[in-house]
């Protein structure tokens, strides 16, 4: 009887721990983030709230290498949970914004259309060509980022499992030292 009751516990325990919010970064760097961050507000007049410690999700624009750093033009979009957890389209634009990431990537993590899920700390707005334009955006530098290799994809287009025809979603997470 007790085998069975431990074996209900355990079934019970992983189906609660499937059901609950996926954890991409390490614990200790989630203290203090705001998730609930105005991005509409910070890009209206982003050298008016630096120095927060905020996530934000996108989509990758173009990433370019500046002093040691890559500095990685984003289009905003909301984290959601469902269908799968990550930033996800819904036909709105929110604008762009700058991610300084200060560290090395790989390259095959930053091409356009790439989903993303940072956490840094907001700072002042940061001169940046896009598209052969110079622009003024409002700047993070980054702590950690979590990248998906879906290239302009939706991260629920991909099967949670691998095989029988269908390719893997990529996703890796890098944190600046």
């Amino acid at each position: 009887m007790t085998r069975h009751c431990g074996s209900v516990i355990l079934v019970i325990g992983l189906a609660l721990a499937a059901c609950g919010p996926t954890q991409i970064f390490p614990g200790a760097m989630m203290d203090g983030v705001e998730t609930n961050f105005d991005f509409t507000a910070w890009r209206t007049v982003p050298n008016a709230q630096t120095d927060r410690k905020v996530q934000l999700g996108g989509r990758i624009v173009q990433s370019n290498r500046e002093q040691g750093a890559h500095v990685i033009i984003v289009t905003q979009l909301p984290i959601v949970e469902q269908p799968a957890y990550g930033p996800k389209d819904i036909g709105r634009r929110s604008g762009e914004f700058a991610v300084v990431y200060p560290g090395a990537l790989d390259p095959k993590w930053l091409a356009p259309g790439h989903r993303l899920v940072v956490i840094g700390t907001t700072g002042q707005a940061k001169a940046v060509m896009v598209d052969d334009v110079q622009r003024s955006l409002p700047s993070l530098t980054a702590r950690c980022v979590h990248i998906w290799r879906t290239a302009g994809r939706e991260i629920s287009d991909f099967p949670h499992n691998a095989g029988g025809g269908y390719e893997p979603l990529e996703e890796e997470t890098h944190c600046a030292s």
